[in-house]
């Protein structure tokens, strides 16, 4: 559903709730750091999921919900990804993660592109996992399903939708899966399959960072990224496995994301045989099930029963033998080959084994594979659509056939007493697992548009789980609840931790309960009588121009919990649009007299023809969500009443520990004033907002915000939208934001309170930002600023969400003991104890230190080169291809300019030239970087003496940059922008610390070199300018014994005292080298 509404039930009016999820532990991130693995180059999506809130700690390992069953994951040894952090899902978005295949680099020799060309030497597997929405379809794939009829299911739709494209032979595999593509960001294949051994593993790259999976999963994408698929889901990396409220999230969406993909893929592994280049029997076998597959497309399931020997007769009745040229056999065979099996009695008689054998064996080897015997795999077939494909290496056949084929072999040819035996007991389970997958597809009682198995279809779906294969009892419920009716999935409790007998026995109390309310369709609770603790703050009033709104009879303090209220009815938008109408109806006819009149008072923004329409457009129009994370909305008589405004006043909210919807003060409400909400998610600017509320709810807003003057207006949007910026480019960052440049992710949180206090935000989001600092900071063992973080944001949390919410009780543990928090001490860069916070500075200065800023110099005071805000190592350094709001900044967010000045400083370690100068050098860090020179020159305007190995370059302005091949580094085009000095980098920073030592005036008085003496009447060194004496005899000293000699001849250089006596902060303009600054230190 919409993020912002337009859904079936609460997505119109969703509530702008906190994303709760956080970093999962990670527990090789130690070791990450340790041996210095971390690529400081890399880039991907991942900050996200450590800046998102913390989860509750866990305290044991529970293994994988989804695959519990599977032979791979041993319960103890937790998921196999160590290095994948993760964001938590957005619930409003109806967010998934996956993975997309990144291109392979281009070969430079014919024979390596021949076999890129051949689907071979493809490279090391690379990936990215993103976050999508399934709500995000293409506007052409939107009108094409609302011109289906309304009957039609959404797996009907999807395949009409497919059908209707033809493409040429010269189309690539980025040409048709751009053009199938359902969704605005492409669309996805799932992936069913065994994980394997945990000793059996691989490693790919995830997010440019190396990760370890299961050798099976590697293998089915090392497969799958050759093919037309644009990206896949895969539970063992979408899901985080670290993290166990999600994973208990996740069970009751595996049915919706197998369901909703455009096809499934089931992997069923290597074919080893195969690989070796000998005859493979899997091949073989394929490539009779594809025989199937072409009879059943061309010619239908009556031949295809004809070419296995049932029926010929009336076939041939119906069909001319000419159909059947080029088959495996003849007419002749065909016709007569069941009298032949009759009527001989020759056991060696030598005659072509049958096609009806032929497919028989096909189907018992492919009985053998393990994968049958799964239990998570009867929902992943079950609601898979008709292009998924059975995989087994690089063989491939449409399950469609396969499941025929079963159909086919269990009603017609199994009791055939001439098949051998063994083979009909050993093919005859899975046969019934896939004919029985078949019927329920055929049926469509699994689509969007029904509500599960039911009747006797539970009691088959419950003996083929009972024959199925899990390592955890739980998933003998669990695993099945998505193919049942809501009635039944709704009354379990998910929760690995509970005891299996008595989920068992919940199990059974709900499946007859279910039964013996066959009438309710919904299965939802009983209706329930709303009450709010407060009902003499606020009064349901006509609001000129808005209708009816709750106003606030008296003054109302920030953070006081306006209402707390219980729903009247709740309903799952799970269910099809007619069960919808019906449940909605029967609680509607359930209500009171008195709260059926005030719901049918309520606005409606759907045009209606009668009672059941207009009690769902009612719904539609005015639901609020009735679960922390889900599908189930409610109506609350009097929160339902709560207008919209942008500038809202007040904060909605589910409150998942009391079960009611609150409503919060975020700032003083007085007296008459009208209480506000927002429909909206996180605010865009105002243009954004206005097309929203009017396509999703027929209003203008005309709430303050929006009724700003234009130029308030547009800095307004340009607060709003910076907010946003900066989420994506802290969500850019990844890992290296936590461990490698945390002072810069600090200034990005920074920046973003900064903002809400400007817009006068103080909500969720205002909230999220200490959450997200508070990490941080704990993450590099920073517990007296993490304590801090953690006390305000838990502050925030109860002033919009209640001192009762599961965010505020959350945070103010965590403010109570950070060292609690599951990453603390990840890296020990900032270590501090929770008591060390500096008890006597100002308020200002006091946010100085919390945030770590970097003050301006004071008068006199010289630059330092180990500053990194001026002199960054090459991780901190800006992307050539973003603006990073840390070395940028806008008047009007078109045109950007350099904060301040920068200076990227890097050793010579190897140089070499081809087209043009390469230079490697080690940075601040350590870290080796390739410096590319692209200047008219291609390098030659340094001179030959200039580039030694031993050298520093300095280079203003630096960027980082991505080259198509090697590893990321610098693009040099601008030869006024570089300096070589003849000295290490070592040597420069010791140098720098003497010029902060002995070069430094502060309130008048400086140290002299020689002695260390402090004066005000010291004698400058006359050939450099830098360093200072008492008299002659310190300024021997410091020229014989303190190295001076060497010094003062670097220092003559202007453009090395250009470095110290640069003004950094203050851009009015780009410099260059030479640099003009004052001539003295």
């Amino acid at each position: 559903m919409d993020p912002s509404g337009g859904g079936l039930s609460h997505g119109e009016r969703m509530s702008e709730a906190p994303r709760t999820a956080s970093l999962s532990r990670q527990a090789d991130l130690r070791q990450i750091l340790a041996e210095n693995e971390l690529r400081t180059y890399s880039k991907g999506h991942l900050w996200k999921d450590f800046a998102d809130g913390p989860t509750e700690p866990a305290n044991s390992v529970i293994p994988n919900p989804h695959r519990h069953q599977r032979r791979d994951m041993d319960p103890a040894s937790g998921s196999p990804l160590q290095r994948i952090q993760y964001k938590p899902l957005d619930a409003s978005r109806n967010e998934i993660r996956v993975l997309s295949f990144e291109p392979p680099s281009t070969p430079d020799d014919l024979s390596s592109r021949l076999d890129c060309i051949l689907g071979q030497g493809l490279g090391p597997l690379r990936l990215t996992l993103e976050h999508v929405s399934l709500d995000d379809f293409k506007p052409e794939y939107t009108t094409f399903r609302t011109e289906r009829p309304a009957q039609w299911s959404r797996s009907q739709v999807d395949d009409a939708w497919c059908e209707q494209f033809e493409f040429d032979l010269g189309s690539t595999s980025s040409d048709v899966s751009r053009t199938i593509a359902r969704f605005k960001w492409g669309d996805y294949t799932a992936i069913s399959y065994m994980w394997g051994s945990p000793e059996d593993t691989k490693t790919i790259t995830i997010n440019g960072m190396p990760v370890t999976v299961g050798k099976n999963l590697a293998a089915a994408l090392d497969c799958l990224r050759s093919s037309l698929v644009d990206r896949v889901w895969i539970d063992a990396v979408c899901i985080n496995q670290d993290d166990v409220d999600e994973r208990n999230a996740q069970v009751l969406r595996i049915k919706d994301i197998f369901s909703q993909s455009l096809a499934v893929t089931i992997w069923l592994g290597e074919d080893e045989v195969g690989d070796t280049g000998l005859d493979s029997w899997v091949e073989t076998s394929f490539d009779r099930l594809r025989f199937c597959n072409t009879i059943l497309e061309a010619h239908g399931r009556q031949t295809l029963e004809a070419a296995l020997g049932i029926g010929v007769k009336a076939w041939e009745s119906d069909h001319n033998c000419d159909e059947l040229e080029g088959f495996p056999f003849s007419g002749d065979v065909l016709y007569f080959d069941n009298e032949w099996r009759a009527d001989s009695d020759e056991e060696n008689e030598f005659v072509p084994p049958h096609f009806c054998d032929l497919v028989a064996l096909a189907l018992f080897r492919l009985a053998h594979n393990p994968y049958w015997t799964r239990l998570w795999i009867i929902q992943e077939l079950a609601v898979s659509s008709i292009r998924s494909t059975l995989d087994w290496g690089d063989s491939s056949v449409p399950l469609r056939v396969v499941l025929a084929l079963a159909d086919i072999f269990c009603n017609k040819i199994l009791d055939d007493s001439t098949l051998d035996s063994r083979a009909v007991a050993r093919t005859s389970p899975y046969l019934q697992l896939l004919n029985s997958i078949g019927q329920w597809q055929r049926s469509e009682v699994l689509s969007n548009k029904e509500d599960g198995l039911k009747g006797t279809a539970v009691d088959d779906l419950r003996r083929l789980a009972g024959s199925a294969q899990c390592t955890l009892p739980h998933d003998k419920v669990f695993g099945l609840l998505g193919l049942l009716p809501r009635a039944i999935s709704s009354a379990i409790t998910i929760d690995y931790k509970r005891d299996e007998t008595e989920l068992s026995s919940e199990f059974t109390a709900a499946i007859s309960s279910a039964n013996e309310n066959s009438g309710n369709l919904e299965g939802v609770g009983d209706v329930k009588i709303q009450s709010t603790t407060v009902d003499s703050i606020y009064a349901l009033q006509d609001v000129p121009g808005r209708g009816k709104g709750l106003v606030a009879m008296e003054k109302i303090s920030k953070g006081t919990r306006i209402l707390s209220e219980e729903a009247v009815f709740t309903v799952s938008e799970s269910v099809g649009s007619e069960r919808l109408r019906t449940s909605i109806c029967h609680q509607v006819e359930a209500l009171s007299e008195s709260q059926r009149r005030i719901f049918l008072s309520m606005h409606n923004i759907h045009p209606y023809r009668n009672a059941a329409e207009q009690y769902l457009g009612i719904f539609r129009t005015n639901s609020l969500p009735a679960e922390a994370f889900g599908d189930k909305g409610a109506i609350f008589l009097e929160a339902c009443r709560i207008n919209h405004a942008c500038d809202n006043n007040a904060q909605k909210n589910w409150n998942e520990k009391i079960k009611r919807h609150t409503v919060h003060a975020l700032r003083d409400i007085n007296k008459g004033e009208e209480i506000t909400i927002t429909y909206l998610g996180p605010l865009k600017n105002r243009r954004a907002r206005q097309k929203a509320l009017q396509e999703r709810f027929g209003f203008t807003c005309l709430c303050r915000l929006c009724s700003l003057p234009p130029e308030q207006s547009q800095e307004s949007d340009r607060r709003l939208e910076e907010i946003h910026r900066l989420d994506g480019v802290i969500d850019q960052l990844g890992t290296e934001g936590i461990l490698v440049s945390p002072l810069r992710t600090l200034r990005y949180f920074d920046q973003q309170v900064h903002l809400y206090n400007e817009q006068g935000r103080t909500d969720v989001g205002f909230a999220q930002a200490f959450v997200h600092a508070a990490q941080l900071v704990i993450a590099n063992s920073d517990l007296a600023r993490g304590r801090i973080f953690a006390e305000r944001a838990a502050s925030v949390w109860k002033t919009t969400l209640g001192g009762d919410s599961t965010q505020a009780i959350k945070h103010r543990a965590l403010a109570q003991d950070p060292s609690k928090y599951e990453l603390f001490g990840i890296s020990r860069k900032w270590k501090t104890k929770v008591n060390e916070a500096p008890q006597e500075l100002d308020p200002s200065d006091f946010e100085d230190w919390l945030w770590r800023r970097k003050k301006p110099n004071a008068p006199g005071q010289l630059a330092n080169l180990r500053s990194r805000a001026i002199f960054p190592g090459f991780i901190d350094l800006p992307n050539r291809n973003d603006v990073d709001p840390d070395f940028y900044e806008s008047s009007n967010m078109v045109t950007y300019q350099p904060r301040r000045h920068w200076c990227f400083l890097g050793e010579i370690t190897d140089f070499m030239t081809l087209h043009h100068l390469e230079i490697e050098t080690k940075d601040i860090d350590g870290k080796t970087i390739p410096l590319h020179f692209y200047t008219d020159g291609r390098g030659s305007e340094l001179a030959l003496t200039q580039v030694r190995i031993g050298y520093t370059v300095a280079i203003l302005y630096a960027k980082r940059h991505v080259f198509t091949y090697g590893a990321p580094g610098i693009r040099h085009e601008d030869p006024r922008m570089i300096k070589v000095f003849p000295l290490s980098l070592d040597k420069l920073l010791a140098l720098s610390d003497q010029v902060q030592q002995f070069s430094t005036e502060l309130g008048g008085i400086r140290m002299c070199h020689g002695c260390g003496k402090k004066a005000a009447s010291l004698q400058r060194c006359g050939k450099c300018s830098s360093f200072w004496y008492c008299d002659r005899a310190c300024q021997v000293a410091g020229w014989n014994e303190k190295g001076h000699k060497a010094d003062c001849k670097l220092l003559k250089d202007p453009d090395l005292r250009g470095l110290f006596i640069l003004k950094w902060d203050e851009f009015n303009h780009y410099i260059q080298f030479p640099l003009h600054a004052a001539e003295g230190l």
